[in-house]
């Protein structure tokens, strides 16, 4: 009976704390509300745990709402390599600059500066990065600053322009239309899940969704905002459990490290875009709006302001999107869920 209380506790509190931090009119308010909310009542004593359907729920939510976005115009872009070629290495870069600072200088395990370094998709990345614990708390605290950090420098970037718009509720035909992929994708998930594959449900949701709006265009796949905003709710339970053991002098090396590794990404993306942009001749802003960490919809919105190329921008982040979360795929299960904090 406690076991269902601390599982079902973390839900109300974060929608409160996602409601909260929408009225404040901050960029991913939702998200930063629910976690702080959360992390606050877990601090106070409040015993909360998050039982694994609802990561898988945002697992399988992140994999169809990535899916979405795919389109058959998308795949045919990539026929220009340099495109491709050029994210790679810049992910690599950011990857490994990100990696070698957290285990060298902070003294983290090998597997936490992985997932640490691994440039944006926080979500994706928490869901595969064990249980609670300050392992996976610092994890988590590193991706939320280099978040907020690189959201400001986009924002500051795009000419201050931060504004959210209310979440539109979608139509019944968008929650019907989500409804097949989505199971294909619980069962294959789960069959998944059987020989170990980390994050199944992220993966599966993805190909389903993606397959869907490439083979069968007609039926134009979208994810209504509720279901996206479930997902953030959720991770924000998540988060918020994960960071209950974080002490104030923790708060301030974690800060630090967010801070470095946000600082080596930027710097990395731009080298690698200028020279990118030699060498192809597209535009070096373009190239570094498309190949910096950041949500694919808040890049692409930041590139209309500029008057950049938007499709450009979106393709190279749904790419970078779909390899991050590919990627658990080729990390044994085992070795996450092993993952100790080193001192």
């Amino acid at each position: 009976m406690n076991t269902l209380r601390e599982s079902l506790i973390p839900i109300p509190v974060a929608a409160l704390g996602a409601w909260l931090g929408y009225l404040s009119g901050l960029p991913l308010g939702e998200l930063i509300g629910a976690i702080c909310l959360v992390t606050a009542l877990s601090k106070l004593g409040v015993r909360m745990r998050m039982p694994y359907p609802f990561v898988a729920t945002v697992q399988l939510l992140l994999g169809i709402s990535v899916g979405a976005i795919v389109s058959a115009s998308m795949i045919a872009q990539l026929s220009d390599l340099s495109i491709v070629v050029g994210l790679l290495i810049c992910m690599t870069t950011q990857v490994l600059v990100g990696y070698n600072w957290l285990r060298r200088m902070e003294r983290w395990g090998h597997i936490e500066s992985l997932l640490g370094s691994i440039p944006g998709a926080m979500a994706a990345v928490m869901t595969v990065s064990g249980e609670e614990g300050p392992a996976s708390g610092r994890i988590a605290f590193v991706h939320i600053v280099r978040l907020l950090a690189l959201l400001l420098v986009v924002t500051l970037i795009a000419g201050g322009h931060a504004d959210s718009a209310p979440p539109t509720l979608g139509t019944w035909l968008d929650y019907l239309g989500v409804i097949p992929p989505a199971i294909a994708a619980a069962l294959s998930g789960y069959l998944l899940e059987r020989f170990a594959v980390p994050a199944p449900y992220m993966l599966t949701g993805l190909i389903f969704t993606a397959a869907i709006n490439v083979g069968l265009p007609q039926f134009q796949l979208h994810v209504p905002e509720p279901l996206a905003i479930v997902a953030l709710i959720l991770l924000g339970g998540l988060i918020g459990i994960r960071l209950k053991d974080i002490t104030l002098r923790d708060l301030l090396r974690y800060i630090r490290a967010g801070l470095v590794v946000t600082a080596l990404t930027f710097c990395t993306t731009l080298l690698v875009a200028f020279t990118f942009s030699q060498m192809t001749g597209k535009p070096f802003l373009a190239l570094f709006m498309s190949w910096v960490p950041g949500g694919v919809e808040v890049m692409t919105a930041a590139a209309l302001l500029l008057k950049l190329d938007p499709a450009f921008v979106m393709l190279n982040h749904v790419v970078r999107m779909s390899i991050i979360h590919f990627a658990p795929v080729f990390l044994p299960k085992r070795l996450l869920q092993s993952a100790q904090p080193e001192h």
